[in-house]
């Protein structure tokens, strides 16, 4: 080539523009490739998120349904990675799942490692993306004791061979007390969650599984719910001996004795005992179905003596829809006393805020009942009864109370 040819080649501005270019493309389409490797980086961080929120919020639900069990929390999130991620996505994504049950939390962190990119990748260390959520729920499913005392050393307790079966059911004592939820001698606790808002007393032996402890207290769930109103006394110092029929709804003042082997079928409706107790005593029997039974002023209780027999199903409606007893709140602290070894079925809830629900019986109470819940100030069961808290919730038309059976559980995300 000659020094002329040489001369015009430097002189070429169309040489020296793609010989620019040439240098340039590079950092060009870097730069164009980092761009848009940053914004795809921010989108998957963004769904992994999302996917991390709602698998958390799913766990949350199926853990409070199941009893706060890791195993299903973890199951639930493997499922919606599954089908929402690992199907669809290039990459390999693992996910870590935290229950705790005492504050009802499930915590989900996910984690998106080897999936293709331009630049970033080289940039990030493993895992690539880690994003974590915290859902919690604000019940739990299915609560069928109460204990409201906010302090006493006993607000639920068992002792001697007394048994509390409620295996699909929580059972939550509200008292602060470091002995506010006991089960001591023989006796024994059967539940699918205990919770104590302080702690409890007894052994291993004495719960099919160990109570929570430092539980946030359950209100009581039917603080608002209207008393029934209460009339004109349709009797006064009522007692029947020997007597078999049917009595009427109405207010009995002074109480309602039934003894000597009577057999009394209550009619439904709404029976208020003012200013006195309804006993059921000396053999006798005691049926209704339909019937709500409301107590108010003082000596206003009940007790069922051991050689009783008592079966009372709730109301479907009216003002005691679902409640068997209900304690006037502004009753003094009365004892309601079961003793009966044949108080079979009692089919609703039982309200008694500011009674102490004492069984003392020798037998199965309430057993052949679809369902019993108990919102007492205090649940004492002494010597050898086994109060069966059922939750055949949809085997009769006997509808729960809000705030007990089973419950909606609302999950919300806390991070």
């Amino acid at each position: 080539m000659s020094f002329g040819n040489v001369l015009g080649l430097l002189g070429c501005r169309k040489g020296n523009l793609a010989l620019s270019f040439a240098l340039l493309a590079p950092m060009l389409i870097g730069l164009t490739g980092g761009a848009i490797d940053m914004g795809a980086f921010i989108v998957h961080k963004d769904e992994l998120q999302a996917a991390a929120d709602a698998s958390a919020l799913a766990a949350a639900k199926e853990a409070g349904l199941s009893g706060w069990s890791e195993t299903s929390a973890q199951a639930v999130v493997e499922s919606y990675l599954d089908a929402n991620i690992r199907d669809t996505v290039s990459g390999v994504f693992a996910a870590q799942v935290e229950v705790d049950a005492q504050t009802k939390q499930v915590t989900v962190t996910l984690d998106q490692d080897h999936r293709a990119y331009f630049v970033i990748g080289y940039f990030h260390a493993s895992p690539q993306i880690r994003v974590k959520s915290t859902a919690q729920a604000s019940n739990n499913s299915n609560i069928c004791v109460i204990g409201l005392h906010v302090s006493h050393a006993a607000t639920v307790s068992l002792d001697t061979n007394a048994t509390l079966s409620a295996p699909d059911c929580a059972v939550y004592s509200n008292s602060v007390s470091q002995t506010g939820l006991q089960s001591s001698g023989n006796a024994k606790l059967i539940s699918e969650l205990s919770c104590s808002a302080g702690g409890f007393l007894g052994a291993i032996k004495n719960y099919n599984q160990m109570p929570l402890t430092d539980c946030p207290p359950v209100s009581d769930p039917l603080s608002s719910r209207p008393a029934p109103p209460v009339g004109a006394c349709k009797e006064k110092d009522a007692v029947y001996n020997n007597f078999i029929g049917e009595l009427s709804p109405g207010v009995y003042c002074g109480g309602l004795t039934i003894r000597s082997s009577s057999n009394v079928t209550l009619k439904p409706g709404v029976y208020v005992m003012k200013d006195g107790p309804l006993l059921v005593q000396s053999a006798s029997q005691l049926d209704g179905k339909g019937v709500g039974i409301y107590f108010t002023g003082t000596n206003a209780s009940f007790a069922f003596e051991s050689s009783s027999v008592v079966n009372i199903e709730a109301p479907t409606t009216g003002p005691l829809a679902g409640l068997i007893f209900f304690q006037d709140r502004l009753a003094e602290d009365a004892d309601f006393v079961i003793t009966s070894n044949k108080a079979r079925n009692l089919l609703g809830t039982v309200y008694l805020p500011n009674g102490n629900f004492i069984v003392d019986a020798n037998n199965k109470v309430a057993d052949a009942s679809a369902y019993t819940a108990v919102v007492v100030k205090r649940l004492l069961l002494s010597k050898g009864p086994n109060l069966v808290l059922n939750t055949a919730y949809d085997s009769t038309l006997v509808p729960v109370a809000e705030g007990v059976g089973p419950q909606g559980n609302t999950v919300k995300l806390v991070n």
